[in-house]
Order: C-alpha cells, then sequence, then structure tokens
C-alpha cells in the first residue's frame, strides 16, 4: 500500500492506548472503531507457533497483529478496505518495532498464498435500515456487514487459509446459528468455541470461535469467559 502517513487531521484525534497484560503502545483514532473487550479476548485465545504467517482481515488499527507478535510468526500481513485504517496500522507496527504488509483492498476480491492463521473481529451486524446506520462512515464499516457479510467472510478465509490452518474469530454469541448456517458453503468447519458471558445479566454475549479449513470433525466447547464488571460493551 502506498502513502501510509498519518495525516495532520488524524493525528489531531489519535489517543495512545496499551494492549492489556503486553504493555504494547497502541494509538487509536477517536473517531474510528478503537479496541475493546472482544478485541483483547480474541488477541489473548488465538495461538500461533512460531514462524507461521498470519492474516487480519480488517485489521483496521492493527491491534490483533501486535498480539500475534507475541507468537514470534514468520510474517504479518493486514487487510483494510480502509486506507486511514492502514495508516494507523502502519504507525503501530513502527512504534513497535515490527515489519508487516499491509494492504487496502476488498475481501471479497483480496487474493494472496495462503496463511497458517488468520484472525478477524469482523462487523457484528447484519445491515439495518439504512436509516439506522452510523452516521460516521468509519463506525458504520465497522459495525454493519454492508461490506463484509459472513459468507464473504468465510470465502475468504477459505481462499486464504493453508489446509489444516486456524481462523480465530470472535462475534455476537446470539449469532452462533448463522455462523454454523454460513459455514455449510465454505471449506471451514468449527472446531472450538469459547463463550463469554456477562457477569451482570449472566447470558452469553459474545463467542469466540476457532475454525479450520478440512473435514468436519467434533466441535470443542472450552472453558467459559466472563467480562469484566466493569464492561460496558
Amino acid at each position: 500500500m502506498e502513502n501510509q502517513n498519518l495525516t495532520e487531521e488524524a493525528r489531531q484525534n489519535l489517543r495512545q492506548d496499551y494492549l492489556p497484560k503486553l504493555k504494547l503502545p497502541l494509538w487509536q483514532r477517536k473517531d474510528m472503531f478503537c479496541m475493546n473487550t472482544d478485541t483483547v479476548l480474541l488477541g489473548e485465545q488465538m495461538v500461533v507457533r512460531k514462524g507461521e504467517s498470519v492474516l487480519d482481515l480488517g485489521c483496521n488499527n492493527g491491534a490483533l497483529l501486535l498480539y500475534a507478535s507475541r507468537f514470534s510468526p514468520g510474517s504479518l500481513t493486514g487487510v483494510d478496505l480502509l486506507p486511514q485504517a492502514l495508516a494507523l496500522a502502519a504507525e503501530n507496527m513502527r512504534i513497535n518495532g515490527l515489519e508487516a504488509e499491509l494492504i487496502c483492498a476488498d475481501l471479497a476480491e483480496f487474493r494472496h498464498l495462503p496463511f497458517d492463521v488468520i484472525v478477524c473481529n469482523p462487523p457484528y451486524f447484519a445491515t439495518p435500515d439504512p436509516a439506522s446506520v452510523n452516521p460516521n462512515p468509519f463506525l458504520a464499516t465497522a459495525r454493519h456487514e454492508a461490506g463484509c457479510t459472513l459468507e464473504t467472510l468465510f470465502a475468504a478465509g477459505g481462499r486464504l487459509l493453508k489446509d489444516k490452518g486456524r481462523f480465530y474469530l470472535v462475534h455476537r454469541a446470539d449469532r452462533l446459528a448463522q455462523i454454523i448456517a454460513a459455514l455449510q458453503n465454505s471449506p471451514l468447519t468449527l472446531r472450538e468455541a469459547t463463550l463469554v458471558f456477562d457477569r451482570r445479566t449472566r447470558q452469553a454475549t459474545a463467542v469466540i470461535a476457532e475454525l479450520r479449513k478440512g473435514k468436519l470433525g467434533p466441535v470443542r466447547f472450552r472453558e467459559p469467559l466472563w467480562r469484566p464488571e466493569s464492561d460496558q460493551e
């Protein structure tokens, strides 16, 4: 990608945070989607073996690439539709001394040599009445499936993942049935799932899924996780 420098306008909207536990610095734009609890949980749950290639679909500010870096991967690649997000990801790679291939592309059309591991924190909501979509185009893209449906996401995963590769995904728990249905027409299968519960309501609010490229097999449910009481997501 060309011209991955932050504009002066973007710099005025920045705030510096740190990845929990890892303490790696992360610049975020106040007018764009920012790291939340689900980002952190996915980053902490995914597993990358030393030397493996990692792809983040919809990499935004690069938070999940920073999480993947702790495993000493062979390569890091991020794809996003928004050049502004990639400029921010490039800055976060730079300040942490990391190298990553950052590509501006539509997921439905993106082609690349296959990867060992794919990670993704995709839009959570099916596109509603256009009148209810967030007027901020950055947030609308991050939250609604207009440009990235589950079917599009899993087709890309099947195309970009090596045989027996792993795809780590976080999504809303109440869409688990839709996730499983969308997998029927892809070469990906659900192999592990971790439910994330809200302490206040005692209901599952998110699911972290490990998908594999290959034949169907038994699904393993791991020990559930709990959101911190202060989490308002």
